[in-house]
């Protein structure tokens, strides 16, 4: 499905790359200052200079797009999933705004020279990128104090591409993409519908499992406030920092079910199967990480396969478009699944302070796939269910069928019969 509602522009496409990079960074930049100068007010009683406002946009600036920082004493990496995911979401707009800027209404001049087309595609996102990435890496670098690590390039990577991919895809669709042709619009569709379910129903069940634990454990999340000088400013702050990192916190859940766990400090993971021995940071969330789990826990790895289960099987419709599309639709679903997981689980591990929070998060290596293999065996056993039901519902249809052609035949020949005798009848009437 083509999509191109703009006309076609006679600017260069590296200079449209460089005016929708300028665009967002005219809407993250002031917006990184403005959240620096609110700190630094907060912490004037420190006697802080002026010069740590820039330096703590910057900072921020680096952290939302999943660089390492080390400032004031302290190594930083986890970045605030929610703001991430915001400033990802203006990545991709941008994207899209620059892919059907690029590609006018005229689709038949598209299709006659499409090596053209994917040149001045290529020209606009190279000129997007170096002009959003390369002056944030230099900024971060000599100004937010950002340490060169692999895993902050890899997780800056990963935000670039996905946010261009997901704006190219809104734009024109998968079509255009020569890799992806071999799949059958059909099930393409099916499969991205099915990913959709699956990340509404992940929702869902990352909520019900944080509530259900924050409700049997409600004493020990509320005495961890009493730590604090003033417990009613404290649930405040930290209930504002628990929501920016909701999406992290979210999946962590996930990753706490599925057994790969979430990990505190140097103590190891703590999941379902081995909950952390030891005392953590006073926030009433990761009072759900410590020891003291009733027996039937080890078994939550089921609701990650009902959840699987279940997306296939609600919904004669769905489970029927998701039985004709079959084990291609399923990979499909399962593949956008673990891209999607893999990617939260970069961005929900890292270092937020000292001690506990020096290295927090789910293993970014296996909880995305943990959780798709837990979520996949659901979703094949739903397959496997439609598979099933639809043979012996179609068996019997056929048989149904059958009887209704063997009585209309029997219907029609009586009327064959009927009319042969009222016939015979009128010709001897006639005689």
């Amino acid at each position: 499905m083509h999509t191109s509602p703009h006309p076609h522009t006679t600017r260069h496409p590296v200079l449209l790359g460089l005016l929708e990079a300028l665009r967002i960074d005219l809407i993250v930049v002031p917006s990184a200052f403005v959240v620096a100068t609110i700190f630094w007010i907060i912490g004037l009683g420190s006697q802080l200079p002026y010069s740590i406002i820039p330096e703590w946009a910057f900072a921020l600036w680096s952290v939302v797009h999943g660089l390492s920082v080390s400032t004031i004493g302290f190594d930083f990496s986890l970045a605030p999933s929610l703001v991430s995911f915001g400033v990802w979401l203006l990545v991709a707009f941008g994207a899209k705004r620059l892919v059907t800027s690029v590609s006018g209404d005229d689709q038949a001049a598209i299709d006659d020279d499409a090596a053209q087309w994917w040149k001045t595609i290529a020209l606009s996102f190279g000129g997007f990128v170096l002009a959003y990435v390369v002056p944030l890496l230099v900024l971060a670098l000599v100004l937010g104090q950002a340490v060169v690590t692999p895993f902050g390039f890899l997780r800056l990577l990963l935000f670039s591409v996905s946010a261009l991919a997901v704006g190219f895809i809104w734009a024109r669709g998968v079509w255009d993409i020569p890799g992806l042709r071999v799949i059958a619009p059909d099930t393409w569709d099916t499969g991205v519908r099915l990913c959709r379910r699956l990340l509404w129903g992940s929702l869902i069940l990352s909520v019900v499992i944080i509530g259900a634990g924050l409700a049997l454990r409600w004493d020990d999340a509320a005495e961890t406030l009493q730590s604090y000088s003033s417990p009613a400013a404290a649930g405040i702050g930290l209930l504002i920092l628990q929501v920016l990192f909701a999406p992290g916190a979210l999946f962590s859940a996930l990753s706490w079910v599925a057994g790969t766990g979430v990990a505190i400090g140097g103590d190891g993971p703590s999941s379902v199967f081995h909950p952390s021995p030891g005392p953590v940071p006073d926030v009433p969330v990761l009072q759900l990480l410590t020891e003291g789990y009733p027996a039937w826990t080890a078994a939550a790895p089921v609701l990650l396969v009902l959840l699987g289960l279940l997306s296939v099987i609600l919904g004669r419709e769905r489970a029927r478009a998701v039985m004709e599309s079959s084990w291609p639709g399923l990979g499909v679903a399962l593949a956008c699944s673990f891209v999607i997981f893999e990617v939260l689980a970069l961005f929900s591990s890292g270092a937020m302070g000292p001690l506990g929070l020096s290295d927090f998060g789910p293993s970014a290596l296996t909880a995305g796939l943990a959780v798709t293999a837990w979520i996949g065996v659901g979703l094949c056993g739903g397959l496997a269910l439609t598979k099933l039901s639809h043979m012996q519902y179609g068996a019997n249809s056929d048989a149904a069928d059958q009887d209704i052609d063997d009585d209309e035949a029997a219907i029609d020949d009586s009327a064959i019969d009927a009319d042969d005798v009222l016939a015979e009848e009128t010709e001897d009437e006639t005689r």
